[in-house]
C-alpha cells in the first residue's frame, strides 16, 4: 500500500450532550466557528476537506466545505458513524480526520501524523498527548479501513474508536502541546 494522495474531515456529526445539544463546531471559539478552525488547520496538510455532520447541513456549507451526512443505517453508532462515512466519501489512499471540538489544534500535529503514515501507510496513526490518547486526530488509510470498519460495525461488539484501531493496527504519535489539544466538551471550556 502507498501514500498516494490525503483528504481530510472535520467530525461534526455528534450529539454535544454535554453542550445542551447546541451544535459544537458551530459554536464560536475566539470569535471563529469551531469547526472552521479545525477546517482551516486540516487545509495546510490535506488536498481536500470536508465536513461530517448530521444537522445544521447549510450552516455548515457556509464555511466554505463540503458537508456529509451520516446514512440512516449507520447512525447511533458514536464516533465510529462518523468515521465509516468518511472513509465512504474519501476518494484519495488516505484520510486525516479530527473533531470539530479542539479549536487550537494546529497544523504542525497533522503534520506528524501524515510523516508517520508516509513511513508506514498501512497503519492507523492517532495523537497521543499527556492526558492520554486522542483517537479522533487520526490518520487512516482509506480502503483496508473502511471495509475492516464495516465488518467490525457488522459484528456489533462494541463502537469503540481505539477497539477498532487496535483490531486494525495501530501506534500512537506523541503530541505534547496539551493546549492544542483542548476539547471544549461544555460552556465553561468554551468560555
Amino acid at each position: 500500500m502507498a501514500f498516494i494522495s490525503l483528504s481530510a474531515a472535520v467530525l461534526a456529526g455528534g450529539k454535544a450532550e454535554r453542550m445542551s445539544r447546541q451544535d459544537k463546531g458551530l459554536l464560536l471559539f475566539q470569535n471563529e466557528p469551531m469547526a472552521l478552525s479545525v477546517g482551516r488547520a486540516l487545509q495546510q496538510v490535506a488536498e481536500r476537506v470536508f465536513i461530517n455532520a448530521n444537522r445544521n447541513f447549510e450552516a455548515y456549507a457556509k464555511l466554505g466545505y463540503e458537508v456529509v451526512v451520516d446514512e440512516l443505517c449507520h447512525q447511533g453508532k458514536g464516533p465510529l458513524s462518523g468515521l465509516l462515512t468518511c472513509l465512504a466519501f474519501a476518494k484519495t489512499s488516505h484520510l486525516l480526520i479530527s473533531p470539530c471540538d479542539t479549536p487550537r489544534i494546529s497544523c504542525e500535529a497533522f503534520a506528524k501524523l501524515k510523516e508517520a503514515s508516509l513511513l508506514s501507510p498501512e497503519r492507523i496513526y492517532y495523537l497521543r498527548g499527556t492526558s492520554g490518547a486522542h483517537p479522533l486526530h487520526a490518520i487512516l488509510p482509506v480502503e483496508t479501513a473502511f471495509a475492516a470498519l464495516k465488518c467490525f460495525l457488522g459484528e456489533g461488539q462494541r463502537y469503540s474508536v481505539l477497539g477498532f484501531y487496535d483490531m486494525f493496527g495501530c501506534q500512537s504519535v506523541a503530541w505534547d502541546n496539551a493546549a492544542e489539544l483542548l476539547n471544549v466538551n461544555t460552556p465553561d471550556e468554551l468560555a
